[in-house]
């Protein structure tokens, strides 16, 4: 007997500008929304930008070790205040406009040409937002309450990344970073990274490294770790998937020759292998089109060495994420028409089924 048909999104919400403006305050303004990695604000002053679906915000480090976030906005007449991903300032973030400087804590702390009994200095403080991190990666949460703690919240998600932590993935690094912009809705990326159905079409590559998604599951039947093994067990999530890195070393054998992944709602792909892990943050730039910024994660030792070279992954990666991004276009394209009034989805699409359905409760809310 047939089971009955469960139904996609409408089309729509992959394209509706009012849908997108929902989204923006009920999911993006009041989610944990990944921002990179900790070891990219390794001393006082550094910061990095991100934007939160059009709010810019930007996480820095203080001289006291501590990581705060803040809008991107100066108190005197809004002006931005930090260009560019990534920057350091030596003591103050100064406005590019009057000069209004704020210290690391996000106090203000001149004016000049403002005399002091003119504005209320301790009053005028940067407006903050919510920061925390878990296993080197830093989230922050514009919420206007208190929100759910980001650990929480990871334990909520469907995809179980804290069953990540027995890897300690606080001990990796940035080795490399890519930036992409793809003409697709951000929920088709995150449905087509939840299901491997395209796998033997889409990506002939992927399928020679990990031989399981030729199935079109994203995960292995046989296990219970959530893992699927690399081809001729290697532990390079590369073309040459017998090509060894350190593993991590709370790994078992079995781990460092296998590949994890996990989608982690509403913003970020987490993939792990052996020695390396790939850190996929997205970022909303309007209904139809998505920023996404990948870090390549690797153990310092590796970084360090003389002939550490990210290539054999990072290009591997790319291809595979750049086949990915043609289809989503194609997607985007597709469910404009006016034929399209919804899809289905078969029991391999199990996870695109549970991304809708948290997506759903977070955007009805």
């Amino acid at each position: 007997m047939t089971s009955p048909a469960r139904h996609t999104l409408p089309g729509p919400d992959y394209y509706d500008d009012a849908v997108y403006q929902v989204e923006r305050e009920r999911i993006f303004n009041r989610s944990w929304f990944y921002a990179g990695r900790a070891d990219r604000l390794s001393a006082a002053g550094q910061w990095i930008t991100v934007d939160v679906a059009g709010e810019s915000v930007f996480v820095m480090r203080g001289d006291d070790g501590g990581l705060r976030g803040f809008y991107n906005v100066c108190r005197h007449r809004g002006s931005q205040l930090c260009d560019g991903a990534s920057g350091q300032t030596k003591g103050v973030i100064m406005c590019p406009y009057h000069a209004w400087c704020y210290d690391l804590t996000g106090k203000l702390v001149a004016t000049p040409r403002v005399e002091p009994d003119e504005v209320d200095r301790d009053a005028l403080s940067l407006w903050p937002v919510h920061v925390d991190q878990w296993q080197g990666f830093v989230f922050v949460n514009l919420d206007r309450q208190t929100p759910t703690p980001l650990r929480e919240s990871l334990g909520n998600q469907y995809d179980e990344p804290l069953s990540f932590e027995r890897f300690d993935l606080a001990a990796l690094s940035v080795g490399h970073m890519t930036e992409s912009t793809i003409a697709a809705n951000w929920k088709i990326a995150i449905e087509n990274y939840s299901e491997c159905l395209h796998c033997p079409t889409v990506h002939p590559e992927l399928i020679e490294a990990v031989p399981a998604y030729r199935t079109g599951w994203v995960f292995d039947e046989n296990r219970t770790d959530g893992g699927v093994a690399l081809a001729t067990g290697g532990n390079s999530y590369s073309a040459d998937s017998s090509r060894r890195l350190t593993p991590l070393p709370s790994m078992t054998e079995e781990e460092a020759s296998s590949v994890y992944g996990a989608s982690i709602f509403p913003n970020m792909f987490l993939d792990i292998a052996g020695g390396s892990a790939v850190a996929t943050c997205l970022i909303p730039e309007g209904p139809t089109q998505t920023r996404v910024v990948t870090e390549y994660l690797f153990l310092p030792d590796d970084i360090a060495r003389d002939d550490f070279d990210p290539s054999p992954v990072v290009d591997f990666c790319e291809l595979v994420a750049g086949q990915d991004y043609t289809v989503c276009e194609r997607v985007q394209r597709g469910v404009k028409s006016r034929a399209f009034t919804h899809g289905v989805y078969p029991a391999k699409d199990e996870y695109v089924y549970q991304f809708n359905q948290r997506y759903l409760a977070s955007r009805d809310r």
